[in-house]
């Protein structure tokens, strides 16, 4: 297997773990950042099945769209709603499981950024790191919130996170 089928493999899985935590989720605001974030994957396998037809142009295209500002939405409401919500350990451990698939993800996609020599296909793969850096500041975000719900809304992570990209 090369290293896009193999890509296109993880974000397939990744997809589908996504997809799983959501529909087991009983707090809407964590379903819907589950459900975004398969969407994410899914946009990612598009990308690059794309990648490995060699259309630069539409694995590019693949790639827009996504944006972590509808996250931060859900994350804010998610903060103001649940201060106080405790989460149990099956949904720390689905989000300490998302963290390592995102950081997983980071490293391959990285490692084979440097490794590729066409400024294009290097461009496009830097792209998809930051989306999957974006994603790895996410679950980390959150495993900070459930561990402590109050002490998060009151963080400096919390004030960067509602600045990023500009909001």
């Amino acid at each position: 297997m090369n290293i896009i089928e193999f890509a296109m493999k993880m974000e397939a899985d990744g997809r589908k773990f996504y997809e799983a935590q959501a529909a087991a989720s009983k707090t809407k605001e964590i379903r819907e950042i589950f459900e975004y974030l398969a969407e994410e994957e899914h946009r990612h396998f598009l990308f690059f099945k794309s990648l490995a037809g060699g259309d630069l142009k539409v694995a590019a295209k693949a790639l827009e769209g996504g944006s972590i500002k509808i996250t931060k939405n859900i994350f804010v409401q998610l903060i103001e709603e649940s201060k106080t919500k405790r989460f149990g350990d099956d949904v720390r451990a689905a989000w300490t499981e998302a963290l390592r698939i995102e950081e997983r993800a980071v490293k391959m996609y990285s490692e084979e950024m440097a490794k590729e020599s066409d400024p294009e296909r290097k461009h496009l793969l830097q792209r998809i790191a930051d989306e999957e850096r974006n994603h790895v500041y996410l679950c980390d975000n959150m495993l900070s919130f459930m561990a402590d719900p109050q002490g998060f809304a009151d963080s400096q992570d919390f004030a960067s996170f509602k600045s990023w990209e500009g909001h």
